[in-house]
């Protein structure tokens, strides 16, 4: 294994143990058919969960950034299927729909994992 996908591998393994969150062994280990993405400074991972919006009103982004604009908001008590998580600035977003990570970019409907549970 070449010594940067190896660190990108530790790099996302550290950023999801820091959020409580536990990453399968598929997930961590970079592989041809794209299970983990670098796109600069993202790095995202596939992931199927169901979360459901705390207490308030969470911001639909269109990409896994604060600074990305808000197209949409989920309300509180609702369910939200994830199907990639994105670690970015060490803030972790999941993609509830549209979701598009490959070496192209990475685009969808992105909620800050903040906000659920």
């Amino acid at each position: 294994m070449k010594f940067r996908m190896r660190a990108a591998t530790v790099t996302v393994g550290t950023a999801l143990a820091v959020w409580g969150l536990g990453a399968p062994a598929q997930a961590a280990t970079p592989t041809v058919n794209g299970s983990v993405q670098i796109q600069g400074t993202i790095q995202c991972a596939p992931e199927s969960k169901t979360y459901t919006v705390k207490s308030k009103p969470a911001p639909v982004r269109s990409g896994p950034s604060n600074k990305a604009a808000q197209i949409d908001v989920v309300y509180p008590g609702n369910k939200v299927r994830s199907y990639f998580h994105c670690v970015n600035e060490s803030n972790i977003f999941i993609c509830i729909g549209s979701c598009k990570v490959d070496e192209s970019g990475v685009r969808g409907r992105w909620v800050f994992r903040g906000h659920v549970s």
